[in-house]
């Protein structure tokens, strides 16, 4: 697991005995429904794990590149929805700020209650920091001039990911140790991209300027936490290749975590439980929120 003290080398806080059932926020992007790559089990694993306050979808839940081209829907997929809206009615707090691959969706920012969908929002932890939340590619310079490039590489990546699997069970069949090639591919030409874009220190100077002491982003599907000039920069990976999400624990600690080291953790009570506590209340209180092209919305903690 990354946490937020390893990254900035800072000494362990005093952090209680937490398991997943104790998680306050949530954080999950880059699940890419379409995508024949997709891995929702381990994500349906992981959610029957937690009962978090909030829950952030932080773009590419959706993968439309792949569903325009050949529509495709499993069972996990309506599986996982329907997991999501029973969060929703349990009092779950759930925004969703889409990304590159369902950028469709952010002609329909609104509050619909049991879901909430901003281009960004701004998430105040327990501790009182601020993160700006957003997919992250607003600063992608490949995304925003040259679309076509992003397409042909969208392509190609699941190219690679098919033969990364044709090669890999051979290697395992042969009894040698797999090779992720299409994710070592991935994430050094997102680095070569994000270097010739000034990606961190346009997410860094977004921080700034909305008075946040980071950001969580997608987008780049490669899980890491960092400090850039003092802006907390937290990745929180994908659901194709690393299968990893972010957490906030009850203290406001900061955690990347994997789905492959969920074996320890304990499977939460039924969702519905919560409900005989808000008996006479309205499921989802109303939330005063704000955004703009340049401001994000800031979501208030609420007691839970």
């Amino acid at each position: 697991m990354i946490d937020e003290n390893a990254a900035l080398n800072a000494t362990d806080s005093d952090a209680g005995p937490w398991d997943l059932s104790d998680v306050r926020t949530l954080f999950i992007s880059d699940v890419h429904l379409g995508s024949r790559f997709s891995q929702v089990g381990p994500l349906l694993d992981l959610l029957d794990r937690c009962l978090p306050q909030h829950i952030y979808l932080v773009g590419d839940l959706f993968d439309d590149r792949r569903l325009s081209r050949r529509f495709r829907w499993t069972a996990d997929y309506t599986r996982l929805l329907a997991r999501l809206f029973d969060f929703g009615v349990s009092g779950t707090s759930i925004h969703y700020t889409p990304g590159n691959h369902d950028t469709f969706l952010r002609g329909f920012a609104e509050d619909y209650r049991l879901l909430e969908i901003r281009d960004s929002f701004v998430h105040q932890c327990a501790d009182g920091r601020r993160l700006a939340v957003l997919h992250g590619d607003q600063f992608d310079v490949v995304e925003k001039k040259f679309r076509w490039l992003s397409e042909l590489g969208s392509t190609a990546y699941e190219i690679l990911l098919a033969t990364d699997r044709g090669l890999n069970w051979i290697l395992r069949l042969l009894g040698a140790r797999p090779v992720p090639l299409s994710r070592r591919l991935k994430v050094g030409v997102k680095k070569i991209v994000q270097r010739k874009s000034g990606f961190h220190d346009k997410v860094r100077d977004y921080a700034r300027r909305n008075a946040c002491d980071g950001v969580v982003c997608g987008h780049i599907h490669n899980p890491e936490m960092r400090s850039i000039d003092g802006i907390l920069y937290c990745n929180t990976g994908d659901w194709i290749e690393h299968c990893t999400a972010m957490v906030e624990w009850p203290d406001g600690r900061l955690q990347v975590i994997r789905a492959n080291e969920l074996s320890g953790q304990r499977r939460r009570r039924p969702i519905f439980h919560r409900l005989k506590r808000r008996l006479g209340e309205s499921i989802r209180p109303n939330v005063p929120s704000r955004v703009d092209d340049t401001q994000p919305t800031e979501s208030s903690p609420r007691k839970g």
